[in-house]
């Protein structure tokens, strides 16, 4: 069968390599946390090497989910991600609610990262004042838009290129920082514990913190039917980009430290800025905006070809119109598309991206703690099934996971229990209306994906 008689059919076209995949983990953790929280990590502890474990601890919890995540996703690799796997561990009903919370969470992350982009562009001056970020914010939604229309070849391209950018402008301000004349003396050895600096809730907060920067690498999930060989590829991708991230991760930490005390990264709501500032001086505030914009622009791309992808399952699974899973000959589901951009501009104008955002953040969690019991569920429901990997250690890997993200779940909801409470109730009504009142029932096509690679 042809590329243009797949498109025409109404699936998607299995063109992305190894090299969209790893662009698409390191595209979607890294942005602007890694540039402001060394300074909370900083504030609960004034020892170098506890800095710089916590770091590496965050990089070993996210390894240690990913390779449950890796499972189901090369085990079952369908656009509808996270859902898809929920749905066939506990059905439709269950599977309905993760996908009204990815929905919510997808849509008004695609306006957050918009609009963000925009501010950055505001401080840059662009539309000499007359532009607002509201507005720069719709303009930048509409070229995702164009970029993804522009077919799935072209909008995983530039994926790649804005990744391998973001990548690059880190390692530079790794190699100037530690090529620096400045230099820190090191601390003197203590037998005290001081590297504590007010106990450990600090250091409970400051690991929240650096697992947030981690965040974001299940979204390859999404992407299994277009990756070339995803039992292979996507295990190396996700696991290959989470290992990256952590190595940029603690370079960085590295870097800084070089030129400035734990006790100086305490004292500072941007890090990197101060860090950057030794070498480059002045040029400082605007380098590190024009970092932000392509930063967070390259997780906006990326998130408006993620959440297409899954409006596109939504659709193709009965829960959205069909119009939705209509494919381009170019292998955009192109109506999806529009839909998930046009909604972000609607956002970004009336300013609900903000509350939905806030909503989101205990939703996805709890999409999190559904997936990882879902590879349980699994193993029991189907043994069978054919698993291109295999989780290690099994379920050990599963059940720390698992503890930590129901840990952080509660930590959400007691840290903003309004939004959190508010995000669950709207999933609800959500879930009361797509069931009862329009009366769709998510049924997942059975394809066999792996047959077709």
């Amino acid at each position: 069968m042809g590329v243009e008689a797949i498109a025409q059919s109404g699936h998607l076209l299995r063109i992305l390599g190894l090299g969209f995949g790893v662009a698409a983990v390191v595209g979607s953790v890294i942005g602007q946390g890694i540039l402001r929280s060394p300074g909370v990590v900083a504030q609960a502890t004034g020892s170098p090497i506890l800095i710089l474990g916590l770091w590496l601890a965050g990089g070993v919890i996210a390894v240690l989910a990913a390779f449950v995540f890796v499972e189901l996703a090369a085990a079952i690799p369908h656009a509808g991600g996270l859902f898809a796997h929920i749905h066939r561990a506990f059905g439709r009903r269950i599977g309905l609610v993760a996908a009204l919370a990815l929905l919510f969470a997808g849509l008004s992350t695609v306006a957050m990262l918009s609009f963000v982009t925009g501010e950055f562009m505001v401080r840059l001056g662009v539309g000499a004042g007359a532009l607002s970020a509201v507005h720069l914010g719709i303009a930048v939604t509409a070229l995702f838009a164009v970029l993804n229309a522009s077919g799935t070849r072209t909008s995983g391209a530039s994926q790649v290129v804005l990744s391998s950018l973001k990548g690059a402008v880190l390692i530079a301000l790794i190699v100037a920082l530690f090529g620096a004349s400045v230099g820190v003396p090191p601390a003197p050895p203590t037998t005290d514990p001081a590297w504590l600096r007010a106990g450990w809730l600090p250091l409970g907060t400051a690991m929240l913190v650096i697992i947030s920067t981690y965040n974001g690498w299940w979204d390859l999930a999404f992407y299994g039917e277009e990756i070339d060989d995803p039992g292979r590829q996507i295990p190396r991708a996700m696991i290959g980009g989470i290992l990256g991230v952590s190595a940029i991760y603690l370079l960085l930490n590295m870097a800084m430290l070089r030129v400035m005390t734990p006790d100086e990264m305490a004292g500072s709501n941007f890090v990197a800025a101060d860090a950057a500032g030794t070498v480059f001086g002045a040029r400082t505030d605007y380098l590190l905006t024009l970092f932000g914009v392509l930063s967070v622009g390259a997780i906006g791309n990326l998130q408006v070809m993620t959440t297409t992808r899954f409006v596109f399952a939504l659709s193709r699974a009965q829960v959205l119109p069909k119009p939705l899973s209509i494919v381009a000959s170019n292998g955009t589901p192109i109506w999806a598309m529009l839909f998930t951009a046009a909604t972000g501009a609607v956002f970004i104008l009336t300013g609900s991206y903000t509350a939905l955002s806030s909503m989101s953040v205990s939703m996805m969690q709890g999409v999190v703690v559904l997936t990882l019991l879902a590879a349980i569920a699994l193993r029991r429901k189907e043994p069978e099934l054919h698993r291109p990997f295999r989780i290690p250690f099994y379920p050990w890997p599963v059940v720390a996971s698992l503890l930590i993200a129901a840990i952080l779940l509660v930590i959400f909801i007691v840290q903003d229990p309004w939004y959190a409470l508010s995000g669950f109730a709207l999933v609800a009504v959500g879930w009361v209306l797509i069931e009862f009142v329009f009366e769709r029932k998510p049924i997942l096509e059975a394809i066999d994906l792996q047959s077709e690679q």
